[in-house]
């Protein structure tokens, strides 16, 4: 049941949820909490833009990105053309670019990507003390630190790829779900 009390709570709602959910994960980086209770928080949002709105209509809100290009012109610098298809990407086309004949491509995210982004970043984490030469998921640091983040590690990349990991197992069993 579609109502336009609970459409307007999760427009609301939504990037409470998504900014909760990071704070969570970076908090995890030194304190109890993390990558998967971040990752269940944030899909938390999505799941109820979903009972809200429809699977089709938040994949297509979250998860689906248009790139537009066009072919680059002879005489013309890379640098013109490089900083026209980023306003254009960043900005929306001009309407007054009648001159140019743009082309777009359609990307949707799919949750399985998420997945494997999250996989390949957990597991790089493991890998990077290995590759030092100390054992399998050793705990390094940067020397740097962030003013609210702290220092950066293995740790946070483990807990950041537990998030994704997390996010795109729930968005996955929720679309599919939502589907049938």
């Amino acid at each position: 049941m579609r109502t336009i009390i609970l459409s307007t709570a999760i427009r609301l709602l939504t990037p409470v949820f998504l900014i909760f959910s990071v704070y969570i994960l970076f908090r995890g980086h030194n304190h109890p909490g993390g990558g998967f209770i971040g990752g269940l928080i944030g899909s938390i949002a999505f799941v109820f833009h979903v009972l809200a709105h429809g699977a089709n209509a938040t994949a297509k809100v979250f998860f689906s990105l248009t790139l537009y290009h066009y072919p680059r012109q002879e005489g013309k610098s890379r640098t013109r053309y490089f900083l026209q298809i980023m306003n254009a990407n960043l900005r929306g086309r001009r309407k007054g670019d009648k001159e140019l004949h743009w082309n777009y491509i359609f990307v949707r995210v799919s949750p399985v990507y998420l997945i494997g982004v999250g996989l390949l970043m957990a597991v790089s984490s493991g890998m990077i003390g290995l590759v030092s030469g100390y054992s399998f998921m050793k705990g390094l640091w940067m020397d740097m630190q962030l003013p609210v983040i702290g220092s950066l590690g293995t740790p946070l990349l483990f807990d950041a790829g537990v998030y994704l990991l997390v996010m795109g197992m729930v968005l996955k069993m929720i679309f599919t779900m939502s589907k049938e």
